[in-house]
């Protein structure tokens, strides 16, 4: 059975959390399983949780806020892709 530091451990849920990477990407980066990122990431939250000041927005409420906010960003950066695609074909006269 493999053990892990604290400090991969950390970095790894860093990856998700912060960096936005899928845990199946992480999990093909690192080698270790998804489930056992998954465990990872609700531990870590679990104590960010446990840690939060009372009547502060909870790191799981942040999470997800972070990950629609990025689902966002990815969809209007495609209308944005698309949108100059159609300016490019509409200004070339030919």
């Amino acid at each position: 059975r493999q053990r892990y530091t604290a400090e991969f451990k950390q970095e790894a849920v860093k990856l998700i959390l912060i960096d936005g990477t899928p845990v199946k990407e992480v999990s093909q980066q690192l080698g270790v399983p998804e489930g056992v990122l998954y465990s990872w990431k609700q531990k870590h939250l679990d104590q960010l949780e446990a840690d939060a000041p009372e009547g502060a927005q909870s790191p799981k409420e942040m999470a997800a806020e972070l990950a629609q906010l990025r689902k966002a960003l990815a969809k209007e950066r495609r209308m944005n892709e698309i949108l100059k695609k159609t300016v490019g074909y509409f200004s070339n006269p030919e």
